[in-house]
């Protein structure tokens, strides 16, 4: 890298001292308390119990579904999926799906109206035509869709044809698409197993907006094997070009040692810490020079867009889907390994599939671990949710102030270094910090002590 490179680090006082510090193994806060705090306690009765007491309190919802299929597991992922081309697999699952749905419906006491529908996986455009009628069905036979609500569905492009992209819209109702393109280079979609061809990817994008969809999405992923400056500035190029109107950009998290599909990559030839550092400042000078807003760690949206729209109003918030737009929704959520969110508390499904379909068949809810959060632990999660979401923590809430007294001298040594500023009642993460996000964030996580031994988290660098 060249110090007077229009991205240089060197203009953010990024030095290679400052990434060997701050390039840590810490979570990346989709949650807090995260994921592997939660215990076994919240099992299938103790959640259905939550549910049925606390949803007289709860207001409209949003809904996920996990769909975990997939033609082929990438070598990069590291999402919960089924990897397999046997037919009647998807409506064997939706029998089940329609179980648990039936079983929540029972129990939920609360507001019947849904907000937002998310559709995830695994590759949710795995299910045919038919079948995605059949499951959208079985959602509002049991629940009020708002007239206004978001139906967003994840589509992998490799396999999405025109007419699919179009019924999607306009005959399923999603008004928001994400497409999984990660990189436009060939060689890096060679290194990781994912051929897709730039033809592909910009005509899916070209067929949603035709479709009339409000919302394209596009995800990224930065420090892949093969990766390097130079061809990232290719691929943001084509992003430009292709002029989504979100962008997610992640940081990859190889994790060897719990995925076995990513020991099949190369460790060598993935790019160094600085060069995933100059790669992430190319993306954002490029974007926010080009009409995108930077609206958190890792999502950009046009200044039109519903996203950019929540984070001026404070209403955005972060959680197992990203950065979305609610603020205050409760999360059912179905399918394997799907995490509700509801009410002050976590449960998450087994993440195995006989597992899944035998609780189910007894009768019983399939969530196998989970977590009720203290009052600390909600002032402590709406303390990394601000970092997360405004770059800002008020800390004027005495509350708020007592938790920022208690990790001062941490906090000091962030603003040292350049990466916060604490004054006028409030903590503000600089430009540099949000390079960082994460290790502002993990400050105020009471519980990384205890993980730090136990668990293997990502890099943040």
């Amino acid at each position: 890298m060249k110090e007077n490179s229009p991205h240089s680090l060197g203009r953010l006082g990024i030095t290679a001292d400052t990434i060997r510090t701050y390039d840590r193994r810490i979570p990346r806060y989709t949650s807090y308390p995260t994921a592997p705090v939660w215990t076994e306690d919240v099992r299938g009765p103790e959640w259905a119990r939550h549910l049925e007491e606390t949803s007289p309190q709860s207001g409209p919802l949003s809904l996920y579904v996990h769909i975990p299929f997939c033609r082929k597991r990438c070598l990069f992922c590291a999402c919960n999926v089924i990897a397999t081309r046997r037919q009647g697999m998807a409506d064997q699952y939706l029998d089940d799906v329609e179980r648990e749905v039936g079983l929540v419906r029972g129990l939920h006491r609360g507001s019947e109206e849904v907000m937002q529908l998310h559709l995830g996986g695994g590759t949710p455009n795995y299910l045919n035509s038919e079948e995605m009628k059949r499951l959208l069905d079985i959602l509002k036979g049991h629940f009020q869709f708002s007239p206004g609500a978001e139906q967003s569905i994840e589509v992998d492009p490799r396999i999405a044809t025109r007419e699919e992209v179009f019924r999607l819209r306009q005959q399923d109702g999603f008004n928001r698409i994400s497409y999984g393109v990660q990189d436009f280079n060939d060689d890096t979609q060679a290194a990781i197993g994912r051929e897709q061809s730039r033809e592909a990817s910009f005509s899916n994008i070209q067929a949603a907006r035709e479709a009339g969809f409000e919302s394209v999405n596009i995800d990224l992923i930065y420090g892949l094997p093969r990766q390097s400056p130079a061809s990232w500035h290719d691929t943001i190029g084509c992003v430009l070009e292709a002029k989504p109107d979100r962008i997610a950009l992640y940081n990859f998290a190889y994790l060897p040692g719990r995925l076995p599909n990513h020991r099949r990559l190369e460790e060598k030839e993935m790019p160094s810490p600085a060069a995933r550092i100059e790669m992430f400042m190319e993306a954002h000078d490029r974007l926010t020079a080009n009409g995108w807003r930077f609206l958190g760690m890792d999502h950009y949206a046009r200044e039109d867009d519903s996203l950019t729209r929540a984070f001026e109003r404070g209403t955005m918030r972060r959680n197992f889907m990203g950065y979305t737009t609610l603020r205050g929704t409760d999360v059912l959520a179905f399918g394997v390994s799907s995490i509700g969110d509801f009410q002050s508390a976590f449960g998450q499904n087994t993440k195995k599939l006989n597992v899944y379909r035998a609780a189910l068949a007894e009768g019983l809810l399939p969530v196998e671990r989970g977590m009720v959060l203290s009052e600390e632990d909600i002032l402590r999660r709406n303390c990394i949710e601000s970092l997360m979401c405004q770059a800002r923590l008020d800390l004027k809430d005495e509350r708020v102030a007592e938790i920022a007294r208690g990790v001062r001298p941490q906090l000091e040594e962030l603003a040292a270094d350049g990466l916060v500023r604490i004054g006028g009642g409030a903590l503000e993460v600089t430009l540099k910090g949000q390079m960082f996000l994460r290790n502002i964030a993990v400050v105020f996580d009471a519980y990384m002590q205890e993980m730090q031994n136990k668990v293997t988290f990502s890099r943040a660098v």
